[in-house]
């Protein structure tokens, strides 16, 4: 039958059990069904398939339900069925409580039941997530308890339980399809499968290495989690193209209505909640330098100010010099508040790069252009020493040169607050997205904005890139209890690359060679809510 408007439980059940009733020791009415629901996985979920929710019980109800599904779902098995059709890599961000475990479950269970030779693969950072008996939350006991509550007949020929649903492989005796699960470091390790499901891919460590693996194993991959935060490969996968997204979003659930909303709000950790419920990545990292909501803040400004908003018609340009391959370099642009869309190329031709930045700084409109000058920055140094600079300032910096003599206004040096010059830029950035955060605040009317000029914001570009980048290393105190930067080595280890967009945008903001210069008045903060000076 085709799906429906969502019925009530008893509703849904009563007709679960009449569809039994018809089909039981009908022959032909079995083979009509069988052939019908080949082709329609909507129908196969919404006529035959259930789900377990313990929470049912405390209510007096049976924890079994019928997976009723609703329109987003039906949804995303349509769009799940054109991914694979297609050989697409794809991934789905979810609230919590969407139901997509249950989902991508059934979807393959489907094409195991009438589809040859089909195979799917699941994994998940522990193999426990994957397959442990009797957890009606792993993967595999999703897919039992759907098969226990499906008719004899409609089961594979041939099919026992005890020898064709093993530990983390389910087989189909009669077409030869399979499913199967792979656990932590083993995920993507040989075989060859149809559509590759990686559960919870933003809790994972060591991603790039699980992707690495799984490219080999299947076309049709796909990446299905929550947010957690911005430094990790799932999030750098949902700003990709070519990465096919799905949402599951809150109000696409018609069971969460605004006042079970209003209660679950209320009784829920405001970080959670964000994280959880409103797919916020801002909200879920913990300890980073830069805040989400802050980066986020910086984007919003711009259009909020609108004809507002005037750049400067001279330039700060910072770039992060790559040397070719993976090593991209970027410059990045700022006229007065306002940042310019990054610029970023690959070449290991550093003579090149050089006379490429100083092109588009000139024509930006000229000014200042700062280049890191560590490693592969000590060519663009003797490039330039050959160059016209055509009235261009243009400075090496060496981030790890200590810091200025800056005056903050709680009287303390920027020599006692920072370990080196990279952590006292990195706080300028990290004060002037705050300015921008409570400006907006300001704007919105929250009782906790601050009007701050103009000329002391950060106005951020729509730049996944750059905006992705910035919320993501971790602020760090040495033995001195002076603060740091996290190093390209502990992003290394958290499978995150070098942040090189931030870098640039970080040494826009370095001063001129000087021996003091006046930084704007804010109250310095150290994590939490921003201070209201």
């Amino acid at each position: 039958m085709t799906s429906s408007p969502r019925l009530s439980l008893h509703a849904s059940m009563m007709r679960r059990l009449e569809l039994a009733q018809r089909t039981a020791g009908d022959k032909r009415l079995q083979a009509l069904t069988l052939a019908h629901l080949k082709h329609n996985v909507v129908d196969f979920v919404n006529d035959w398939c259930w789900t377990y929710d313990p929470r049912e019980i405390g209510k007096g109800k049976s924890p079994f339900m019928p997976f009723d599904l609703f329109p987003k779902q039906e949804e995303f098995l349509r769009w799940l069925h054109d991914r694979v059709e297609n050989g697409d890599e794809w991934l789905v961000e979810k609230c919590r409580d969407a139901g997509a475990s249950y989902l991508t479950v059934a979807f393959c269970l489907h094409r195991w039941l009438f589809q040859d030779a089909f195979k799917a693969t699941f994994g998940s950072r522990v193999e426990d997530a994957v397959d442990k008996a009797g957890d009606p939350d792993s993967i595999f006991e999703k897919a039992r308890l759907i098969l226990r509550r499906l008719p004899l007949w409609m089961l594979p020929a041939g099919f026992d339980e005890r020898r064709h649903s093993l530990y983390m492989r389910l087989i189909n005796p009669a077409n030869a399809s399979m499913i199967s699960g792979q656990g932590g470091k083993n995920m993507g390790r040989g075989g060859r499968s149809s559509i590759y499901i990686v559960d919870e891919g933003a809790h994972i460590e060591r991603a790039e290495k699980v992707e690495a693996a799984i490219i080999g194993n299947a076309d049709c991959r796909g990446w299905v989690s929550s947010a957690n935060g911005m430094g990790n490969l799932f999030y750098r996968k949902r700003q990709n193209d070519d990465v096919k997204v799905f949402a599951f979003r809150l109000e696409d659930d018609p069971r969460k209505t605004p006042e079970w909303i209003s209660r679950k709000k209320a009784t829920t950790d405001p970080v959670t909640w964000a994280q959880e419920y409103e797919i916020d990545y801002g909200a879920s990292a913990e300890g980073v330098f830069i805040p989400g909501p802050w980066v986020n803040a910086a984007v919003k400004l711009g259009k909020l100010l609108g004809d507002r908003l005037k750049p400067s018609a001279t330039c700060a340009a910072g770039m992060d010099v790559g040397g070719g391959g993976r090593g991209k370099t970027v410059l990045v642009i700022r006229k007065g508040p306002v940042v310019l869309i990054p610029k970023a190329w690959n070449t290991p031709d550093n003579i090149t790069t050089t006379h490429e930045a100083l092109d588009l700084t000139r024509n930006a409109g000229g000014g200042v252009l700062n280049y890191d000058a560590i490693g592969v920055g000590n060519t663009v140094t003797s490039t330039l020493a050959h160059a016209s600079t055509g009235g261009l300032k243009v400075y090496a910096i060496n981030v790890g040169d200590p810091p200025t003599d800056a005056e903050w206004p709680d009287k303390r040096t920027s020599k006692e607050m920072f370990a080196n010059l990279k952590a006292e830029l990195w706080w300028m950035v990290r004060c002037a997205l705050q300015r921008s955060y409570e400006l907006v605040q300001f704007l919105e009317g929250h009782p906790t904005g601050v009007e701050h000029p103009l000329e002391d914001v950060i106005v951020l570009p729509d730049s996944k890139d750059l905006n992705g980048q910035l919320p993501v290393p971790k602020m760090v105190r040495n033995e001195k209890g002076r603060i740091a930067v996290e190093s390209k080595e502990s992003l290394a280890r958290r499978g995150i690359p070098s942040p090189d967009y931030a870098e640039a945008l970080i040494l826009s903001f370095a001063p001129e060679p000087v021996t003091a210069f006046v930084l704007p008045s804010i109250t310095p903060i150290w994590g939490g809510r921003p201070s209201v000076s």
